[in-house]
């Protein structure tokens, strides 16, 4: 018998995940990196600890995603929409930021994945370029990794260099989108319902259209 604590883990951690991943499914934000934990409160037959729910959740969520840092209790993942994640990779100033930090730029973008996921476990922290994996202006990854004074913004969810104005943009855009999720998740009885309508958010004004039914 699966313990409640179990499914209860299972159920805030799927809820976190599609709202959080919201902008991404929408193809508006190329990836989003979130802890994905583990509950143990299950025994396989040996009696090891383990997460039934973990793989189940990973593939529940419907997107493509990367493993960067595996550890004892959680793991860092990252989701991503796989064509908005190759745009994003593929803008000049984007790829002059990887080709600093000595990224094979003749990679493709599983490849220059796989090259952020063996700077994670490298070791030193977060490697200070995952803001361009995660849809972050390249003024503002650039104006951290060189260490500039940042532009005071008020409940920012980056830090921000020079100009503010494309930053706020993207991150309004980003709330915005993740706030519909949540009210979607509110009405929504299931993920595949979820699913069914987390497209007709308009990534503008945060409002779901209407829908055939």
């Amino acid at each position: 018998m699966i313990p409640n604590v179990c499914i209860l883990h299972k159920t805030d951690l799927l809820r976190f995940l599609l709202r959080k991943t919201a902008a991404v499914r929408r193809g508006v934000k190329p990836g989003e990196l979130l802890r994905v934990r583990r509950c143990f409160m299950a025994a396989s037959p040996e009696g090891t600890p383990v997460c039934l729910h973990r793989r189940d959740i990973l593939r529940i969520l419907e997107l493509d995603y990367v493993e960067l840092l595996v550890e004892a209790e959680s793991s860092l993942v990252l989701f991503y929409h796989a064509d908005t994640m190759a745009a994003a990779l593929g803008e000049p100033d984007s790829r002059a930021i990887l080709e600093k930090c000595g990224y094979d730029m003749t990679a493709d973008c599983a490849g220059l994945l796989a090259q952020l996921g063996r700077r994670f476990r490298a070791g030193g922290g977060l490697p200070h370029e995952v803001g361009v994996f995660l849809g972050y202006p390249a003024k503002d990854v650039s104006g951290f990794m060189a260490n500039l004074p940042r532009t005071p913004v008020e409940h920012g969810r980056w830090a921000v260099y020079g100009d503010a104005g494309e930053s706020l943009v993207r991150m309004r855009l980003y709330r915005r989108i993740e706030t519909a999720a949540e009210s979607l998740l509110n009405v929504c009885g299931d993920p595949q319902a979820f699913f069914q309508h987390i497209s007709h958010i308009n990534p503008t004004t945060g409002v779901i259209q209407q829908w055939q039914t």
